[in-house]
């Protein structure tokens, strides 16, 4: 099995989760902040030591992204000057769906979308360090429903952005949605998902043309394979081995039981609403509450939406992550 560094199926327990890393200090480091909440790192060339966003994942999905430096004062270069909106990302967006960090582009690419259509539209845009805004793609309304209202601030229930290959600053983006159906272009069961295949790039990448998005109809799992349950969508991968999943969160007062799902993409294996590892570093100020991760500067970073406060180690090397995730599919029998 491709990736594994050792199979610890062997020792008889779930799985350890990855050792969290630490990048380097940056404003709101060491912030609980209020519930919904989130400093991130920023750009990795500015000239700001310590520069980085606060990202206030709440019920709204269209609140404000602002860019700080070290020292805490905001930065208010072009669009930063009262921070970055969906209407400003697109003027004719309302909703972030997704965020993506790259740490190649240096650009904070901002997946957003009109509710105002059904169903909806969306644009792939991005951001950098001076304010400037560029609209990647050109607008696409799709057709599956299943893609209507992703906001990101939603958490677990939303799609995470990626990109193919999981190396910054090359290869189509994608955001896959599981719960949705193809034959009927809903989120009604059986669900074999829909991906929103992205191209930034100024050439054709993957059969998708400079600068445009497709939607692929085929569905995500294999051929004619189909689930009765959707899984929710902390599903971080694909890696080396074809698989994807991830944790939901923490759902009761036991601080080491996070649940999760896995999804082998060869063979239509599932692993639901599973307890996900053991040793988890990310605590919670309250009993518990669920996460979402971000690709954030080539790794996996850790955003708490809602009303819960994280309390620990929220960022892990995405290589190591993907490890732990070929780990949990070896212990549930889907690889």
């Amino acid at each position: 099995m491709a990736g594994l560094t050792r199979n610890k199926i062997t020792y008889g327990s779930l799985p350890p989760w990855p050792r969290p890393i630490n990048s380097g200090y940056f404003y709101g480091q060491n912030s609980l902040g209020e519930a919904g909440q989130q400093y991130a790192p920023a750009f990795q060339n500015d000239s700001v030591t310590g520069s980085s966003f606060k990202i206030l994942m709440t019920s709204g999905g269209q609140e404000a992204i602002t860019y700080y430096n070290g020292q805490g004062t905001q930065i208010t270069d072009g669009v930063w000057s009262s921070g970055f909106t969906p209407s400003e990302a697109w003027s004719d967006a309302d909703q972030w769906a997704s965020l993506y960090m790259d740490s190649s582009d240096n650009k904070l690419y901002a997946l957003v979308y009109d509710t105002g259509t059904s169903p909806n539209t969306y644009r792939m845009t991005s951001v950098d360090k001076d304010g400037t805004v560029v609209l990647e793609t050109a607008a696409f309304q799709v057709t599956n429903t299943g893609l209507n209202a992703l906001q990101f601030s939603y958490g677990s229930t939303t799609p995470k952005l990626y990109r193919v290959g999981h190396v910054d600053g090359t290869g189509n983006f994608r955001f896959d949605q599981y719960r949705a159906n193809t034959d009927d272009d809903d989120t009604g069961a059986p669900f074999d998902g829909v991906r929103l295949e992205i191209n930034t790039s100024g050439g054709t990448v993957n059969s998708i043309s400079a600068n445009t998005m497709a939607e692929v109809t085929d569905g995500i799992l294999p051929s004619n394979f189909y689930a009765s349950t959707f899984t929710r969508d902390n599903m971080l991968g694909p890696t080396s081995n074809n698989i994807v999943g991830g944790p939901e969160g923490r759902w009761n007062n036991i601080q080491d039981f996070h649940t999760g799902n896995l999804l082998n993409l060869t063979t239509g294996k599932f692993a639901v609403e599973i307890p996900f590892g053991k040793d988890c570093p990310i605590m919670f100020q309250s009993s518990g509450g669920g996460y979402s991760p971000q690709h954030w500067l080539g790794n996996y970073r850790f955003f708490c939406p809602g009303s819960g406060y994280q309390m620990a180690g929220v960022e892990f090397e995405r290589a190591a992550f993907h490890n732990f995730i070929d780990e949990m599919a070896v212990y549930y029998g889907i690889l």
